[in-house]
Parts: C-alpha cells; sequence; structure tokens
C-alpha cells in the first residue's frame, strides 16, 4: 500500500515540485495559446479547426499536440510558430483542394455509398471498414428501423454516415 501511495504522489506532483510560478506559468500559456487559437481560427476561417476531412482531423490532432507541448514546455514561440505554419499548411491545402479536384482526391476521401436503394452493399461496407453496427445507428439516429426504409447511406469525407431517406 505504501508503494501506491508513493506512485500515486510522483504521479500528482510535476516535475521540480508544485510552486506559484509553474501555477502562474501553466494558466498564463494556456490563456496565451487559447488567444492565439482563437486568433488563427478567425484569420483562417471556420474549417481551420473543424473536420470535414480525415486530412482535417490529422490536422487537428497534431495543433492539439502542439498546444498541449506549448502548455506544458519551456517556451511558447517553437510550438506556436509549428502551430502557425500547420494552420497555414492546412489553409492553403483546404484552398487548392476547393480549387481543384486532382488536390481534392490527394487529400480528401470519397463518399462511399453503403445502401442503395434500400440495399445494403457489403463490399462498400468491407472495403470502407464500416461495421454493420454502425451503419444501423446511422439509420436509427435518422429515425430509420432498417436499410429498406433509406434511398441512401453514405459514408462522407470526414467520416460520418449521411442518410436519405426514401420515399415512404
Amino acid at each position: 500500500m505504501e508503494l501506491i501511495g508513493s506512485v500515486l504522489g510522483e504521479l500528482f506532483t510535476p516535475q521540480g515540485g508544485w510552486s506559484l510560478r509553474l501555477i502562474t506559468r501553466v494558466v498564463l500559456s494556456t490563456l496565451i495559446l487559447l488567444g492565439y487559437v482563437i486568433v488563427l481560427a478567425r484569420l483562417y476561417g471556420s474549417r481551420t479547426f473543424a473536420s470535414f476531412t480525415s486530412y482535417d482531423f490529422l490536422v487537428n490532432v497534431a495543433a492539439g499536440s502542439l498546444v498541449a507541448s506549448a502548455i506544458l514546455g519551456r517556451s511558447l514561440i517553437e510550438p506556436g510558430l509549428s502551430l502557425l505554419v500547420l494552420v497555414t499548411a492546412q489553409w492553403a491545402i483546404s484552398a487548392a483542394s476547393a480549387r481543384s479536384r486532382r488536390m481534392q482526391r490527394t487529400f480528401d476521401n470519397a463518399p462511399v455509398v453503403l445502401i442503395e436503394n434500400g440495399h445494403v452493399l457489403p463490399d462498400a461496407l468491407r472495403r470502407s471498414r464500416v461495421a454493420r453496427a454502425s451503419l444501423d445507428q446511422a439509420l436509427r439516429s435518422s429515425g430509420l428501423t432498417g436499410p429498406e426504409q433509406a434511398k441512401f447511406a453514405v459514408l462522407e469525407s470526414g467520416g460520418t454516415i449521411s442518410v436519405v431517406p426514401g420515399q415512404s
């Protein structure tokens, strides 16, 4: 029991111990980075931290890691500059993808039809690695009880499943 208490004490004690300086640094860096992220989102647009595509999701994960590094690190400059470069690259790629079909195919996943006219397409489910339970959940979320009630179900590029109800 003493060992567990000792390990827990280490887990909840920062390197160098607790100090007013440490708490002040963490609070200030968090607030500064929050402001910085808000400014970047306003400058680069609402897509900056949205997850429309799997690429956007990866950018968000990397951005979160950079923000955490900046909050917990010794300096805000390197992670802050990296975040600026990442957001600028994401902006450039999304702008190019909006203008070029070739760029869109390079960076965005194409939508995949999972249900067509009430029929589940098992090959599409398998290729896109979507479990039948996930498809059934999307149907229920759309107020449908089964695939026969759907005209289409589409796995969108961002990973969500859109359902178009059939004619009632």
